[in-house]
């Protein structure tokens, strides 16, 4: 893992700590697209979460309505993402689901909204590759997600709704404090909540910028067109014969 996206996994993971109560050992949801872009890429997924989780324990876990979700797929992709997903994860039961409805029918993204939704308690980690579930889990404070872009794991800085949440954590702290805190020491938090804002801001744009390297392609370049020589005048004629040329008698050879 590059330093820079070690960094920002780090501060990230410190956010996620300090006003969500995340911490190891982490528990990591993959849904079904999740598990299909595991295989599509080739993805060495646990080597690539621990660098990413700075190396603290984890374990990896996927439900039942996602399994069931990619048995119903044609393709030998998605029957091996099943596979995957039944013999290195541990198993969501539909039933274990937090304000599930026995007897109705689910599915994967309405599980992984029950299990997320108000506050994340049990401090979950979500790894999905579906713009639509990530859009909807980012309306929940501290829902950690993590999603694969060309093979790169990379774990997202902490969405609006947690950051708006963590603020109004620390003002509810200040408010009740009775105003212990100095003029000075207010000044200090907003310098620093600044700060924080710029580095996710810059750590959004170093990702962008890393993504983009990756796509881009060496254009292969042509030969410089002044150091080529002319073409010689060819010595054929149009049927392909070669021409003789006369040589000019010299001016003395003609006077004999």
């Amino acid at each position: 893992m590059r330093h820079g996206r070690a960094k920002a996994a780090r501060k990230t993971l410190k956010f996620y700590a300090l006003n969500g109560n995340i911490k190891a050992p982490y528990k990591i949801i993959f849904d079904g697209n999740f598990l299909a872009a595991i295989i599509k890429q080739k993805v060495p997924i646990f080597d690539r979460l621990n660098k990413l989780l700075q190396h603290a324990q984890f374990t990896a876990y996927t439900t039942r309505t996602a399994l069931d979700e990619l048995a119903l797929i044609p393709g030998e992709m998605f029957e091996q993402a099943r596979q995957f997903g039944l013999d290195e994860c541990e198993i969501i039961e539909h039933r274990d689901v937090p304000n599930a409805q026995p007897g109705k029918e689910s599915n994967p993204k309405m599980d992984i909204k029950n299990l997320t939704r108000g506050g994340n308690k049990e401090g979950w980690f979500i790894c999905t590759q579906d713009e639509d579930l990530s859009d909807a889990i980012r309306q929940f404070p501290n829902v950690p997600q993590m999603r694969l872009t060309r093979g790169v794991l990379i774990l997202e800085a902490p969405s609006s709704a947690s950051r708006r949440k963590a603020n109004e954590e620390e003002s509810g702290k200040q408010s009740t404090g009775g105003g212990t805190m100095t003029n000075q020491e207010k000044e200090l938090v907003e310098r620093i909540k600044a700060q924080e804002e710029k580095k996710r801001k810059r750590q959004q744009e170093e990702e962008y910028h890393e993504i983009a390297q990756q796509r881009r392609k060496k254009k292969a370049k042509g030969p410089n067109p002044l150091s080529c020589k002319k073409k010689k005048e060819s010595d054929t004629n149009s049927d392909g014969k070669k021409r003789n040329r006369r040589k000019k008698k010299s001016s003395a050879a003609a006077d004999e």
